[in-house]
C-alpha cells in the first residue's frame, strides 16, 4: 500500500476541493481511492496550508491522481521523512473515530 501526502497552500484551496469531489464515481478519482483533507497548522506544519493523504494499492491509480495533482501550482508531495509523522497522526485518529464506532454500536 502506498500512501501519499500532499501540502496544498490556501490559496488553492478552492480548486483542489473543486478536483477532489470531481467526478466521483470514476474509477480514478479522488473519491473512489478515498482521501483525508486536514489544515496544516494542527499536524504541525505552518498554517495557511492544507494536508491531502490518500492510499492505494495500484500504482497506476497514484501515478494518475499525482498527475492530476500537478494542476495545482502549490501543491508539494511531501518526502517520506516529512509524510510519516502526517501520516502516524492521520491513522491514529481514524483508528480512535472507528473505536469509538464500535464502543456505541457494540
Amino acid at each position: 500500500m502506498q500512501k501519499i501526502v500532499y501540502l496544498v497552500e490556501g490559496k488553492d484551496y478552492g480548486k483542489l476541493k473543486d478536483m477532489l469531489a470531481a467526478n466521483p464515481f470514476e474509477r480514478d478519482s479522488f473519491a473512489i481511492v478515498g482521501y483525508t483533507l486536514k489544515e496544516s497548522k494542527p499536524m504541525g506544519l505552518k498554517g495557511g496550508s492544507y494536508v491531502l493523504y490518500f492510499k492505494s494499492a495500484d500504482p497506476e491509480l497514484i501515478k494518475k491522481l499525482k498527475e492530476k495533482l500537478k494542476m495545482l501550482v502549490s501543491a508539494k508531495e511531501l518526502a517520506e521523512n516529512e509524510s510519516t509523522p502526517i501520516i502516524s497522526l492521520i491513522e491514529e485518529e481514524e483508528n480512535s473515530a472507528t473505536s469509538g464506532f464500535g464502543s456505541i454500536f457494540g
